[in-house]
């Protein structure tokens, strides 16, 4: 599958209460968010602290923590296990939304940046720093289909891994660089649409375009 860097868009989902924060401060590492009073924590507590300590290859001195992770995939293994309190503490899913940035953006020299064939917390899981190659590197059907089952019917026992490949950018991104927001219903577009009204922002906000982002 040949793949469009100017087209890609990559994805960070959080709960609605961080937005005004994230508007106003941009998107920080788990390390750097740490020291923010009220910042609620969404994932896997397990997986978290695996991330505390596997190292960026491609930058070693650093670990996957030191950075701000975005998916490639829409519609997440680790979405459905929030909503569903699978091994995490359960959200709405109506209160966590998308936010949307454009792959080209973040992939420049203003930023270190590099990307991965799967779930960064996962040893077997490989970083690159180059975009030669990342039609092969990422498995993209992987990233596109819903069928993320463990018996799923391509047999892959990989899947949930793979589907979880990650952009990653070290430390900090800045609010500007979001290019539209997307959430669950009209209700949490209006109270979303308040919160970017309020920090004197534009930002398209969208109802989940096509049904691809929320499962319902």
């Amino acid at each position: 599958m040949e793949i469009d860097i100017k087209k890609t868009w990559i994805f960070r989902i959080i709960p609605v209460q961080n937005l005004e924060h994230n508007l106003r401060h941009g998107l920080y590492s788990k390390n750097g968010a740490n020291t923010i009073p009220g910042y609620l924590s969404i994932g896997s507590i397990d997986v978290i602290t695996q991330r505390d300590t596997r190292p960026v290859k491609c930058y070693p001195d650093y670990v996957v923590n030191d950075c701000v992770p975005f998916y490639f995939s829409k519609r997440t293994p680790m979405l459905y296990n929030i909503i569903t309190g699978h091994g995490v503490k359960p959200i709405a899913q109506s209160e966590i939304i998308y936010l949307c940035f454009k792959l080209e953006d973040l992939a420049c020299d203003e930023f270190r940046w590099c990307y991965t064939n799967g779930n960064a917390a996962k040893w077997i899981t490989k970083f690159f720093d180059s975009f030669d190659d990342i039609d092969v590197n990422i498995d993209w059907h992987s990233i596109k289909t819903d069928d993320f089952r463990d018996a799923n019917a391509d047999g892959d026992e990989d899947r949930i891994r793979k589907k979880h490949a990650e952009f990653l950018v070290l430390h900090h991104v800045p609010p500007e660089f979001i290019r539209k927001i997307v959430v669950l219903n009209p209700r949490v577009r209006a109270e979303v649409e308040a919160i970017i009204a309020a920090q004197k922002m534009d930002i398209n906000v969208l109802v989940n375009p096509k049904q691809l982002f929320y499962f319902t």
